[in-house]
């Protein structure tokens, strides 16, 4: 067997084993959204039947109870399905060489001479940063697009893929993500309090003993555990929207300051929009199309001073 034949097969197997393991995590992450879906389930079935018909006697609690809880609920689980089911949006047809491009940036293995072939691809496309090419998607990719291996697809504005998504968060969805987890965090503090409440009833004899007070007890350590978790998950992401930088741009910054960020009210602006009666509401309403972003003032006056710096000397001769 020649070497070429050796390094063909070693590049197939390569690629099926990457492919095996992204179909392995895209199983499991459906798994562990149906126990997701299985947990609220059980929690919804605890808290209405046994805590509010069960436990509570008087008819004016149950009824606030019930209204507070089914409408964090309904938001939670609506926001959730939302990001779930909303496909990540990807570089639209124009970033797309054509194939004569296409086989010229692949024959040639020079790096200077790529980024040439590159630049002039991407001419007319408003690529303000470093001009990139997915060699698996064959698409150039816009500013704040990047490939997840799981999905095996290039993505506008990838935040991260979550596995307890089975989806990537990405500009189509982040919005509907922020919400799932701010809900969330108000639907566990709420059924937390509640549950805590009617645990105390439970061990200072004001309620009977029943077959309730188990249910009501781990309802409260689940919500509780939950209510922390996503708390922490909701600081890390609104403070990363506040700043209008993404969660992969976040780990891999090296710059100096982040060219994207316009100020905490433009930069919440860009994730909920202009319109303020839909920012708590699942609808999409971010701004832009995804591959195109306004640039911060300071980004701005950057550029403005490195167009006045004096050319040397030399340069000016040539």
């Amino acid at each position: 067997m020649s070497n070429e034949e050796k390094d063909t097969k070693i590049t197939i197997n390569e690629k099926e084993e990457e492919e095996y393991q992204r179909s392995c995590m895209r199983k499991i992450s459906r798994i562990v959204v149906l126990i997701l879906i299985g947990l609220l389930a059980t929690c919804y079935y605890i808290f209405v039947v046994e805590l509010c018909i069960f436990t509570v006697q008087l008819l004016e609690a149950k009824v606030t109870f019930l209204v507070i809880f089914h409408l964090l609920f309904l938001l939670c689980v609506w926001c959730y399905l939302r990001t779930v089911m909303m496909p990540p949006v990807v570089p639209p047809e124009k970033f797309r060489p054509s194939e004569t491009d296409k086989q010229l940036y692949l024959s040639d293995e020079r790096p200077q001479v790529l980024q040439e072939i590159l630049i002039r691809m991407a001419k007319d496309l408003h690529i303000k940063k470093a001009v990139r090419y997915c060699t698996t998607c064959h698409v150039i990719k816009p500013d704040r697009c990047h490939h997840c291996p799981v999905c095996n697809v290039c993505i506008l504005k990838l935040d991260h893929h979550c596995g307890f998504l089975n989806n990537c968060v990405g500009f189509s969805n982040y919005k509907f993500f922020l919400l799932a987890v701010m809900y969330g965090v108000l639907l566990c503090i709420f059924t937390s309090a509640v549950s805590l409440y009617c645990s105390i009833l439970f061990w200072t004899h004001q309620l009977p003993n029943s077959s309730s007070k188990v249910p009501i007890i781990v309802l409260f350590s689940l919500t509780t555990f939950f209510a922390i978790m996503l708390f922490r998950l909701f600081l890390d992401h609104f403070e990363l929207a506040l700043r209008n930088i993404t969660d992969r741009e976040d780990s891999d910054n090296t710059e100096e300051f982040n060219p994207y960020n316009l100020g905490f009210s433009k930069n919440l602006r860009e994730v909920f929009g202009n319109e303020k009666k839909y920012w708590f509401l699942p609808i999409f309403s971010s701004l832009g199309d995804g591959f195109s972003f306004p640039m911060g003032e300071a980004t701005m006056d950057i550029e403005k001073n490195a167009a006045n710096v004096p050319k040397p000397v030399s340069e000016n001769q040539n």
